[in-house]
């Protein structure tokens, strides 16, 4: 089957052509004409990794911010261009970078494209549409703390990193986003909105040649600025931690080690996680749902940064049953690392993986995130064989080494929200 898969790629559309502009910002054009729609996004180094005690929350609250107004359009104006054409505009902050995007009917990529260029180049920043945005974002974080499966994950991280900027929330909190003033929003945007930290990313029906001259025109005012800094590796750290929230149901958000993102041992634990926990045919799956009945959700996926990453176990279940979630959990990782996997195991795995990554190509939107992020950590775009090869190159040997690093119930990390106890 992965060989299929491999042959199948040979068809697909060329890979993205990659152009670097004097002012060093990266524009990344992923041109494919079976249907008339483009997705567009600009992928800029600011986020929650890049802040500090003073600026925890500044990368999303400039996102929010860049939709207020520039110096040519209000908010209305901004939406309205979009939205009036049958696009969609959007952005999020992510912890090692934010992206805005648009995406449109392909007749109307050179408004996307102005929208895009107005939002990064002339941002208004108006006191009052500050405040008004201030009370937004609050609401936003109390959203966030009402909800149980996203506190497991936040104080997760913070299990794992402590008080390393990885383990950041990039909302921020309430008591950091009501202390910003204009003055450190201006000197935030001015020092991570540079063109050398700056990928721009197309992919969909358009003419490439045409569009280059826009996007140089529309940004060569952009300063150069620094790029993506060398963060160091943060320290990892197990515990299991307890969180009080309304609710009916046990979340549980689990961490097992991982690897740096695009690393060859990330691969190979993609590949392993798909048979823990990656879908419906996993172990987990099929022992907590379908044999034992505990849980409605259960899962697991890699989570990798630049530097740093974790093996993600997450599940949801009734109070009366969460200890033994947690129980059948450990049960299957010694499984794991005592009985391991089988050849054709790990053959399904490629294939599902593979399969996978194929089908997200449909997605304009998915291509022109993939393309953006993997030039902004990577310097480089894999191309489909690249992505086969690395996949269907992994042994029996590397993936029983992988389990082996990773698969150990004391490094399991424990996140557990539950609602108040009963007496």
């Amino acid at each position: 089957m992965a060989t299929a898969i491999m042959a199948s790629t040979r068809s697909v559309q060329a890979e993205p052509q990659v152009l670097t502009l004097k002012n060093g910002i990266r524009v990344v054009l992923d041109v494919d004409q079976g249907h008339p729609t483009v997705s567009v996004g600009a992928l800029v180094a600011s986020g929650s990794r890049f802040e500090d005690a003073r600026t925890r929350g500044m990368s999303h609250f400039i996102e929010h911010l860049l939709f207020k107004g520039t110096e040519y359009r209000t908010a209305l104006e901004i939406s309205s261009a979009i939205e009036n054409v049958g696009g969609d505009l959007n952005a999020f902050t992510e912890t090692q970078y934010t992206m805005f995007h648009v995406r449109a009917p392909a007749a109307h990529l050179d408004t996307a494209l102005d929208v895009l260029t107005d939002m990064l180049l002339h941002p208004r920043f108006d006191p009052r549409d500050i405040e008004l945005e201030r009370r937004v974002v609050e609401q936003e974080i109390l959203g966030f703390q009402d909800s149980p499966d996203d506190v497991a994950a936040d104080e997760l991280l913070k299990i794992l990193y402590g008080d390393d900027p990885v383990a950041s929330n990039p909302l921020g909190s309430l008591e950091s986003v009501r202390s910003f003033d204009r003055e450190l929003f201006v000197s935030y945007f001015k020092q991570h909105f540079t063109a050398s930290g700056t990928v721009v990313s197309i992919a969909g029906d358009f003419d490439a040649d045409a569009v280059v001259g826009v996007v140089d025109q529309a940004l060569s005012g952009m300063e150069r600025g620094g790029g993506r800094p060398e963060w160091p590796v943060p320290p990892r750290s197990v515990a299991c931690r307890e969180t009080e929230r309304p609710t009916d149901q046990v979340y549980l958000a689990m961490a097992l080690p991982g690897f740096a993102q695009y690393s060859r041992q990330a691969i190979i634990l993609d590949l392993v996680s798909n048979i823990f926990g990656g879908n419906m045919s996993s172990r987990l799956f099929q022992r907590l749902r379908e044999r034992e009945g505990l849980v409605y959700s259960i899962g697991s996926f890699p989570v990798s940064f630049s530097n740093t990453g974790f093996l993600d176990i997450s599940a949801e279940s009734s109070p009366e049953n969460a200890a033994r979630v947690q129980e059948v959990v450990r049960e299957e990782i010694d499984v794991m690392r005592r009985e391991q996997i089988s050849m054709a195991e790990l053959q399904h795995a490629k294939d599902a993986v593979l399969g996978g990554f194929l089908l997200s190509l449909e997605s304009f939107f998915r291509r022109m995130h993939r393309n953006a992020v993997e030039l902004y950590m990577t310097d480089r775009i894999r191309t489909l064989d690249d992505v086969a090869r690395e996949v269907t190159s992994v042994s029996l040997g590397e993936a029983l080494e992988i389990i082996d690093d990773v698969f150990d119930s004391s490094q399991l990390a424990v996140s557990v929200v539950h609602g108040p106890r009963k007496n």
